[in-house]
């Protein structure tokens, strides 16, 4: 997986991490994503504080753990069916958490590439209420994808570097990555150029050039 990310953010980030992370995979939202610890699953709603939301109220999925002093969660809201919106739906959300405080940095993350590339908007708040919100927001194959990392603003733990890790750490492509010994290809399957990222530590060498 490359991403873009927001440089000044992830030089602050800068206190050591407090927990063994792990990857979590939940194939009925379509992603997977490291915890510092054990995440509890809940249900919510999302659209009800928006104004006449495009959205409209619909229920969510909300994955999140603690740890540090940092509340990690994502919140999951199926869309199927408004694929054609994703857009402006993505949009309305980054206007939501923008409202909510002051903007103090923003940014425009890619994970992977050509036809697996999955764009979306990042963005960090000191809100009204006194929190420091690191948010990512991403509208991927008919779900609405809110990664936050929150934490008190007069808190040290704005500071942690988990912040930073739990923002890299998203996957949409649930088949995995690397080459595959007995296919003989690559993972995305057709993706077998030996100079591409895909290929990790176990691609073949690149040929030679006469």
């Amino acid at each position: 997986m490359r991403r873009l990310v927001l440089a000044a953010a992830l030089a602050a980030w800068s206190f050591p991490a407090h927990a063994a992370w792990k990857e979590f995979t939940y194939t009925d939202l379509g992603i997977a994503k490291f915890f510092p610890a054990e995440p509890k699953v809940s249900k919510g709603t999302y659209g009800e504080d928006i104004r006449l939301p495009l959205s409209k109220v619909v229920p969510t999925t909300i994955v999140a753990a603690e740890d540090g002093g940092v509340t990690y969660k994502m919140t999951i809201a199926d869309f199927k069916g408004r694929e054609t919106e994703g857009a402006n739906i993505m949009g309305e959300a980054f206007s939501r958490l923008a409202g909510r405080g002051t903007v103090v940095s923003q940014g425009f993350p890619r994970l992977d590439l050509g036809a697996n590339s999955v764009y979306g908007l990042v963005l960090i708040v000191d809100e009204k209420g006194g929190d420091h919100a690191t948010s990512e927001v991403f509208f991927n194959k008919g779900k609405l994808y809110i990664i936050q990392a929150i934490a008190p603003q007069n808190s040290q733990a704005r500071f942690d570097s988990g912040i930073g890790r739990f923002m890299e750490t998203v996957r949409f492509h649930l088949q995995g990555y690397g080459f595959d010994e007995k296919l003989g290809h690559d993972f995305p399957i057709g993706d077998n150029d030996p100079n591409d990222r895909d290929l990790g530590y176990n691609r073949p060498a690149p040929p030679k050039k006469n």
